[in-house]
């Protein structure tokens, strides 16, 4: 189609690009999206529903190209300047976002998208006092409720935001994510309030919506459990012997050492992870993709399966040059000091690990795992496989478990042996705990890890524990499924394997 054709038509090819979205069919959409462009080039709803599209299919980075080519034809589009602001948001070009969302206020003082996104930043950031000032200018919207429940939340005061996060949720006019997003934050509200029950209702409606509204996207693909059972069965039968044989030499001249840290999200790693990069000889990096390459090409079938256990030296060395480009794609450079690859989901990629980085250093988080499965299913995640998963509470509990097993049969295969944190021994001790981790990973102990709060403030926290790291150390997260426990009868038979795997005292005991 030429860009003189009637804008009709890209309407048209719009609103059938976004029915293939919703119903997951995202090569179908991404085309459609295209053709929408190429038909109207100055209609700036195109680019910003391709770039979104782009961005649900998990490449930020053509998303990226696509606001820049939409920013070329036009310039002073405050949509697309708040459609790239998002992309560099999800890629934690945190810096680059906020000037991008005031780039696109500037073109347009009424720009409630920028404005809110903006103060959506300073929340992230934990400044409550920022994000009132900028929220208060908008319109009131059941977002812009959404926004003013979680600001008083997070200022502490959980009874306005329950009422502003019910007043959002009676409202109409929510799409089901942010229906989503508003129930889980009124469930926090109510927990604070000291009602789990209420609280757990709120928690199951929120993930409620999300099961189906992502249903049909996750709908004939394999699922995060059935992987982690697919890869266990493999490596169970699998011959030890050649994974045991390391392809060449791994580590990097310049780098002082190498570490991934792994587990199960919601296990305390983002606790340990901002306490370790508080050290000045050690720099991490948070959830990237970075293995995400290795895993789709060598583990999710058989063959590949069996090329990685037989990888030549050739073979390994160009993905580890995968890998180091990866990590300084993200902006971090490793030099001269120990890098932490953080990934609570990369339990999975411990082969990949043991093939091409074996001097790395595992450290492998364990939390009592009825908090875990708990934790998962109250808190908000970027949706994908995994967080799919999350949106029921006996999938995320077999989830779990799958995950554990695998780790099991991972440690009787590979000659990889993590190294295990213990969130309650490191919320308890925390000073002794975090020297005994530093040791294991060649570092001397730093008075600079010890205050969280202060290392959280100056770096982008991109996870749901972000709350609470930046409040400092605490002991609020201990043993808090026993406020919940009527709730998580159902569970219990899956979780207490693990409960007792892991040592912690069963349903009727005492202190977790």
């Amino acid at each position: 189609m030429s860009g003189q054709a009637p804008s009709a038509d890209a309407s048209a090819l719009r609103r059938a690009a976004r029915s293939r979205q919703d119903a997951g069919r995202l090569d179908e959409a991404r085309a459609l999206f295209r053709r929408a462009v190429e038909a109207a080039p100055l209609a700036p709803d195109g680019w910003v529903e391709l770039a979104g599209c782009l961005l649900v299919s998990r490449r930020p980075e053509a998303a990226l190209q696509v606001c820049d080519a939409g920013l070329a034809r036009l310039p002073g589009s405050a949509a697309l300047l708040c459609a790239k602001a998002r992309v560099l948001q999800s890629l934690s070009r945190v810096a680059e976002a906020a000037a991008a969302f005031r780039a696109a206020l500037a073109a347009d003082p009424a720009s409630g998208e920028a404005r809110y996104g903006l103060a959506l930043q300073a929340a992230e950031a934990g400044d409550w006092d920022l994000a009132a000032d900028l929220a208060a200018p908008l319109p009131p919207s059941p977002a812009v409720d959404w926004l003013a429940a979680r600001i008083a939340l997070g200022r502490g005061d959980p009874e306005a935001a329950r009422a502003k996060a019910s007043r959002a949720l009676g409202a109409p006019g929510l799409t089901p994510d942010q229906r989503a997003e508003t129930a889980l934050l009124l469930g926090e509200a109510l927990d604070a309030l000291g009602r789990p029950r209420e609280a757990f209702s709120a928690f199951n409606l929120g993930k409620q919506a999300l099961h189906a509204l992502y249903a049909e996207r996750a709908r004939g693909r394999e699922s995060e459990t059935g992987k982690l059972t697919r890869l266990a069965a493999w490596f169970a039968a699998a011959d030890p012997a050649p994974w045991r044989v390391a392809a060449g030499g791994s580590a990097r001249s310049d780098v002082r050492g190498h570490a991934f840290l792994v587990g199960f999200p919601r296990s305390g790693t983002t606790l340990l992870e901002q306490a370790l990069a508080g050290h000045p000889d050690l720099v991490s990096l948070e959830e990237a993709p970075t293995l995400a390459a290795p895993y789709e090409a060598l583990m999710t079938s058989a063959d590949g399966l069996g090329r990685l256990a037989r990888l030549s030296d050739a073979e390994a060395e160009a993905w580890r040059g995968d890998y180091w480009r990866a990590v300084a794609a993200q902006g971090v450079d490793p030099r001269g000091r120990v890098f932490l690859d953080k990934a609570p989901a990369g339990t999975l990629y411990l082969p990949l690990i043991a093939k091409l980085f074996p001097d790395a250093k595992v450290l492998f988080a364990v939390r009592d795992p009825r908090d875990v499965v708990l934790s998962c299913f109250r808190s908000s995640f970027q949706m994908n496989a995994l967080t799919y998963a999350f949106t029921d509470l006996a999938e995320a509990a077999r989830c779990y478990a799958a995950t554990m097993r695998l780790a099991d049969v991972y440690r009787r295969v590979l000659p990889t042996a993590p190294f295990e944190v213990r969130y309650e021994r490191l919320v308890d001790d925390f000073g002794r705990e975090l020297a005994r981790i530093a040791a294991h990973l060649g570092l001397e102990a730093s008075p600079e890890m010890l205050d969280i709060a202060a290392t959280a403030r100056r770096r982008v926290v991109r996870t749901p524990s972000a709350p609470q790291v930046r409040a400092g150390l605490n002991r609020q997260g201990l043993g808090r499924w026993r406020a919940y426990a009527a709730e998580l009868t159902g569970v219990q038979p899956i979780l207490a394997p693990w409960v007792t795997r892991f040592g912690y005292e069963p349903e009727a005991g005492g202190a977790g």
